[in-house]
């Protein structure tokens, strides 16, 4: 395909002389002698370079300068000029003009500045192809890795959710306990600002956090009523143990916090490590809270199931013992309006 010009002067024979000139080095030339017609060229013509007068009647060639560029800005554009207009014609080329002719033209130094001209056309031209081409592979590849990433990261869920329902399934008492906890912390982690990466290892300690208590002898996490002073220390090993296994496990080290700290209370009185206040993980701080309902509103060996409300009343109680008091609010309505679609969902059978 021949390269493609557009020369605009208001004098005809100037333009006629170039028009002859180009054609017969090989370029496709068209010309204007009137400066409002360039832009409907320049749109319907798309030329890689454009020669301009830089004095014309309604518009001169320093105006066309900018709107040509606008419109395309890998356009060269060479400008005509007479002898006491160097100044703006270097002024022009600091904006972007490729070079300036004077009057009378050469037409050797007009062929010199027109290969050039497009020389440069055709080497910026394949500059930026070229780093078009690069962003659509980058842009093809992240796709294909976010997309390899997410079937990844579902069967890491489909895994882990295996893993808890196992859990739950040991603990007859317990039975979709672990889904249940993870769903309630995510809400209400996400509506508290947590968000990306961090949402998701909330998820996952939340779903595996007594996955430690695959450490504990079936004769005491099966065992009816109160456990003796022995088998309760025995018991309370199982954050640790949960901590243990998921922090060798590169994508849940985040979540094996939750998992350590879930039996943590506010005033530092709780276990393995005795940590209080803000010292214990916000995530790890929400869970407490919707563990501790969630024990109450459900049968367990222990204990017969008592109503939210009352359920509510003993959170309350526990504010700054137990609980983070600036949290017990926000969860609890949060309680207030997902669990009934939790209760609501209990299959036949189990308990309420």
């Amino acid at each position: 395909m021949s390269q493609r010009i557009l020369a605009v002067d208001d004098a005809p024979e100037v333009t006629t002389l170039i028009h002859r000139f180009l054609t017969d080095l090989g370029y496709e030339v068209r010309c204007l002698n009137d400066p409002r017609d360039v832009m409907t060229a320049v749109a319907n013509f798309r030329p890689q370079l454009c020669i301009l007068d830089l004095h014309m009647p309604y518009l001169g060639g320093s105006e066309l300068l900018d709107a040509i560029k606008t419109a395309d800005s890998l356009t060269e554009i060479i400008f005509l000029t007479a002898e006491d207009d160097t100044i703006t014609a270097v002024e022009s080329m600091r904006r972007g003009a490729a070079n300036y002719l004077l009057k009378p033209v050469s037409l050797r130094k007009m062929e010199m500045s027109v290969v050039k001209a497009l020389e440069h056309y055709q080497l910026v031209s394949e500059n930026v192809a070229y780093k078009k081409r690069l962003e659509d592979l980058v842009t093809e590849r992240t796709e294909a890795l976010n997309r390899a990433l997410m079937m990844l990261n579902n069967v890491h869920t489909a895994t882990l959710d295996i893993l808890a329902t196992a859990l739950d399934y040991r603990d007859q008492a317990t039975l979709g306990h672990s889904r249940r906890m993870a769903d309630l912390t995510v809400g209400i982690a996400r509506e508290m600002g947590i968000s990306g990466n961090s949402l998701m290892q909330v998820e996952h300690g939340a779903l595996l956090h007594d996955i430690g208590k695959l450490r504990i002898p079936d004769d005491i996490l099966r065992h009816p009523g109160e456990l003796s002073p022995q088998q309760w220390q025995v018991m309370r090993k199982h954050p640790e143990y949960g901590f243990e296994f998921l922090s060798k496990i590169g994508f849940l080290k985040e979540a094996a916090e939750l998992v350590l700290c879930h039996h943590e209370k506010y005033d530092g009185t709780g276990y393995p490590r005795g940590i209080r206040g803000k010292e214990i993980p916000l995530e790890a701080r929400i869970f407490a809270m919707i563990d501790s309902v969630d024990a109450m509103i459900y049968d367990r060996p222990y204990h017969r199931a008592i109503s939210f409300e009352k359920a509510r009343e003993r959170i309350l109680s526990g504010a700054g013992t137990h609980f983070d008091p600036e949290l017990i609010e926000p969860v609890l309505d949060y309680l207030a309006r997902k669990l009934p679609e939790h209760l609501n969902r209990i299959p036949a059978g189990q308990p309420r």
